[in-house]
């Protein structure tokens, strides 16, 4: 043992006595070898299941966004973590170093952070307007997502209803070919828009349609507050009522990882309609 000490001291000493500079042992690459290196590198990630934020994750991020500063993939990577842990500045921060490297790719991405995490509607709408100006007739699908879709949430949720109805009939005239896989909450949303308008028969065409569907929590609390407004006997609401709160609590409603639902129905608002219907009554 202590030769074995004696001898790694005197490798120590030799090695930190000599003036060695670090690029000296860097390894450079063309730029065509890089950008294969660093696409490896990030696609590596999830299959060797370095899981986002870790800091095996970020070493290789790091290492790939030296490789080639260039590459979109990695400064989006590195904001995704910081999405779900809350870090808002610099998540955000990185997806505007991804949009300013590439925004067909990216744009889309950060609208819908807009829309559903920050709740920020106009920063939103100007990002998918904008990506939509990139790539002319032609539906994008950011985060697996129709864009008019969530322009048209993006109206709701101002208040714009008219403006969210044309979005909303976009997106349903673009998926006509089969209603069947299109979400509940697109003919909840749809019919909500009509709902505030004061079209109480439009919004309860479109919930029914969606019923005929898929059965869900949301649509049913929605079509019983509509018969509410039509005001329908109240055995016939609070049969619906019951049918909602059924479902919900079968976990058969819109809801959303990370953050809360537009609309989320709750079984608190079925309570209160109900509470509300018997009063009346």
């Amino acid at each position: 043992m202590k030769i074995f000490y004696l001898s790694l001291g005197f490798v120590v000493i030799t090695f930190s006595s000599c003036d060695t500079k670090p690029e000296l042992y860097k390894t450079t690459f063309d730029r065509t070898i890089s950008q294969k290196y660093v696409k490896q590198f990030i696609e590596g990630l999830h299959y060797d299941s370095y899981y986002q934020g870790t800091p095996e994750e970020h070493f290789l991020i790091q290492e790939a966004i030296a490789l080639d500063p260039s590459f979109s993939d990695p400064h989006r990577e590195m904001g995704a973590s910081r999405v779900k842990r809350g870090i808002n500045t610099e998540a955000m921060k990185k997806y505007a170093k991804a949009v300013a490297l590439d925004a067909k790719s990216w744009q889309g991405y950060r609208g819908y952070l807009y829309l559903y995490f920050y709740r920020d509607y106009d920063n939103a709408i100007k990002d998918f307007n904008e990506l939509d100006a990139l790539t002319p007739n032609f539906v994008d699908y950011p985060q697996s997502q129709n864009i008019d879709f969530m322009r048209g949430i993006a109206y709701m949720m101002k208040g714009e209803y008219i403006t969210a109805q044309e979005y909303f009939k976009k997106f349903f005239d673009h998926e006509s070919k089969d209603l069947a896989y299109i979400e509940s909450r697109a003919f909840v949303y749809y019919g909500i828009t009509y709902f505030k308008t004061g079209d109480f028969q439009k919004a309860l065409e479109k919930f029914d349609q969606g019923i005929q569907l898929n059965k869900n929590a949301d649509l049913f609390y929605w079509k019983a507050k509509t018969l509410a407004k039509l005001t329908y006997p109240s055995a016939t609401i609070n049969e619906l009522l019951e049918t909602s709160k059924e479902l919900l609590l079968q976990g058969s409603n819109s809801r959303r990882p990370y953050v809360e639902e537009f609309y989320q129905t709750y079984i608190e608002d079925i309570e209160a309609l109900q509470s509300s219907i018997q009063q009346i009554n």
